[in-house]
């Protein structure tokens, strides 16, 4: 007598599986980007005609350019390994003063990994918490805009220091990252 057996299958939902496996994928359709890259200052001048872009209550006092940069961490603890991996976007930016001691207006405007945009923040002086003489530690946010379609919107903040040489990869005193390590998060409709 021959018994035979018939399977029959049913699809089976986890709770949770199928949405964790859609976050671990890379889709366009993610609700957001996340990027970390390091600014390098490229040139630092007295404020042009550029940072009128900035609005009519900004008082300029400084205008840069920088490349933003790829990096390199360790995965066993995230330890930065490299800063210059290479070239993912550029930046244009000035600084403005403000009734704050410490604190200059920030505007902006660039591109990261071919997404093009515009944002206004500030930068505020961490003096208290300089490593070294010559050191000034900074932290930065521009809130973003101005974004392809698509995204709505997005931040930029930094962890920031400046040195008695302003631009380069150069520092004095020397061994330090100049000057930013920025995180971008750009949010999607």
């Amino acid at each position: 007598m021959y018994f035979g057996l018939m399977y029959i299958s049913y699809p089976v939902m986890i709770p949770g599986l199928t949405q964790a496996i859609a976050q671990s994928s890379d889709h366009v359709s993610d609700p957001e980007e996340i990027y970390v890259a390091r600014s390098l200052r490229l040139t630092r001048i007295k404020p042009t005609d550029y940072c009128k872009r900035a609005g009519e209550d900004f008082d300029p006092t400084a205008e840069d350019t920088y490349h933003f940069l790829s990096i390199a961490t360790r995965g066993s603890d995230g330890r930065v390994t490299s800063t210059s991996v290479g070239k993912i976007g550029d930046l244009r930016a000035c600084y403005g003063r403000t009734s704050t001691p410490g604190t200059s207006k920030f505007f902006a405007e660039g591109q990261l990994s071919g997404i093009s945009f515009k944002g206004a923040g500030d930068c505020i002086m961490m003096k208290s918490i300089s490593p070294a003489d010559g050191i000034v530690p900074f932290r930065c946010h521009l809130e973003i805009s101005n974004l392809p379609q698509g995204y709505v919107g997005g931040l930029l903040t930094t962890n920031t220091t400046n040195s008695k040489i302003m631009t380069g990869e150069l520092t004095d005193p020397p061994g330090y990252t100049m000057p930013s390590i920025a995180t971008i998060r750009l949010w999607r409709r």
